[in-house]
């Protein structure tokens, strides 16, 4: 699948979504290591650590990776920013010892125009106060799990892609959390997202097909959950606590909210607040969604305490 094929499809459904909303209105030692790791057909490269001819740099090691290959980061600080363009998986010995540290550019790792995985690292700014903690463009089938981000003004964001899965992720201190725009068929499940009051913790915007928010914790964001121009959204057993305002809608049709813990019990169904109204017209139509039977605790998910 090409990018212009992936962009031009998600545009347009873009455009239908808008149009709807106007329209209400008007290396060495390696094998025990694998063994825990996805397994693939290719062959593995090994940064850091101290075997014969391992990389210094993630890069390097992604520049000479093939499709099908692995990139095996040992524990240690990679002061460098990283782009992943071809179908591999990179994976860090540990999510919380194996650290890049983005310099200044606009973001810290990017995925763009394939299907991939990246998992346990820890995604940090060093100094750019506004640069992005995993940016993912034009994508298709990537998996994003077990990594933390912190200090970032995205945390994740994700644009032009479809069936993603963002799961068991930390995302710490970022204006923004987790954010979709132009996309489909994306879960994002099991993720704690602990924010700086500033922005959303998990957004969704021109998102088609089903797109499932399940089972995360999401705390001190200004909006807890946002959709905006959304279809057929699943959002199910989520732990919002201490936002600013829990969770808000505009133009999304056909949501469904379920079992969700909303800072403290309710006895009766939750009332969503959001509105009705395309980006061409600034009348705006109040309305309501209702979660009919919210979790009376928070709800047990696992690796989330």
């Amino acid at each position: 699948m090409s990018r212009t094929r992936v962009t031009q499809k998600y545009l347009a459904v873009a455009i239908i979504l808008l149009f709807l909303g106007t329209c209400i209105i008007s290396a060495t030692g390696q094998d025990a290591k694998k063994s825990s790791l996805p397994t693939t057909g290719g062959n593995w490269l090994y940064v850091g650590g101290s075997g014969s001819g391992n990389y210094t740099k993630i890069q390097d090691a992604i520049d000479n990776a093939i499709e099908g290959d692995t990139v095996f980061v040992y524990s240690g600080w990679y002061n460098e920013s990283i782009m992943i363009n071809k179908s591999i998986v990179v994976c860090g010995e540990d999510q919380n010892t194996t650290f890049v540290i983005g310099g200044n550019t606009s973001e810290i790792v990017r995925i763009d125009d394939t299907s991939a995985v990246f998992k346990k690292f820890t995604v940090e700014r060093q100094y750019n106060e506004f640069v992005n903690g995993i940016y993912i463009s034009d994508c298709w089938s990537v998996n994003i799990t077990e990594n933390t981000v912190k200090s970032c003004e995205y945390g994740i964001l994700i644009t032009s892609s479809e069936s993603l899965i963002v799961s068991k992720n930390t995302i710490l201190d970022c204006s923004y959390g987790i954010v979709n725009v132009i996309i489909g068929n994306v879960t994002i499940t099991q993720n704690t997202i602990d924010g700086n009051g500033e922005g959303s913790g998990i957004e969704l915007q021109a998102a088609l097909f089903k797109n499932y928010i399940k089972r995360n914790s999401i705390t001190n964001n200004s909006i807890g959950i946002n959709l905006m121009f959304t279809l057929f959204t699943v959002v199910q057993e989520n732990n919002l606590f201490e936002n600013q305002q829990q969770a808000f809608f505009t133009s999304s049709f056909f949501s469904k909210w379920q079992q969700n813990y909303w800072n403290r019990s309710h006895l009766l169904p939750k009332i969503i607040p959001g509105q009705f109204g395309g980006m061409m017209i600034h009348k705006r139509i109040p309305f309501l969604n209702f979660d009919w039977r919210p979790a009376q605790e928070p709800n047990d998910i696992p690796g989330i305490s």
